[in-house]
């Protein structure tokens, strides 16, 4: 069975996705630095608590990945943080990742905007890895 979105299975497959694209290793050639991304609970469509997964990336690879521990989030430069619902449209790409950061509608806990901007081909990259993962979703969502 597909690994839960947000889980660290899935997290772990989408570094593998990440470090197997020529997409992605081109657009993220200059990018050094981990992410966090949270998903925030939402019990109605089955996420009870909050989610955090991890990517250490380092130009175009992803050296490790998996779920975030408490240490790692309060470390990485950049933690993106969204709701169930924002997270599963932009693996479904109804929400581009960068309009959603620029809208608010992914939030910043920590980094800035500007530094993410150099790297917005490679932000959209990333999540084209996530959306190449097989997961499943929680049993709420249809």
């Amino acid at each position: 069975m597909a690994p839960e979105v947000f889980t660290d299975g899935w997290a772990r497959a989408w570094g593998e996705r990440m470090s197997g694209s020529p997409e992605y290793r081109r657009a993220a050639a200059a990018w050094e630095g981990a992410v966090v991304l949270v998903m925030e609970p939402d019990p109605a469509v089955g996420v009870a608590a909050e989610r955090a997964v991890f990517a250490d990336l380092w130009h175009g690879e992803c050296r490790s990945s998996g779920e975030a521990a408490p240490e790692q989030r309060a470390q990485v430069p950049l933690v993106i943080v969204a709701g169930a619902r924002m997270w599963r449209d932009v693996l479904a790409d109804r929400t581009d990742p960068v309009f959603g950061l620029l809208s608010g509608a992914l939030r910043l806990e920590r980094g800035s905007i500007a530094a993410l901007v150099p790297f917005a081909t490679a932000a959209r990259e990333m999540v084209a890895a996530a959306r190449r993962v097989e997961a499943s979703f929680p049993s709420g969502w249809r």
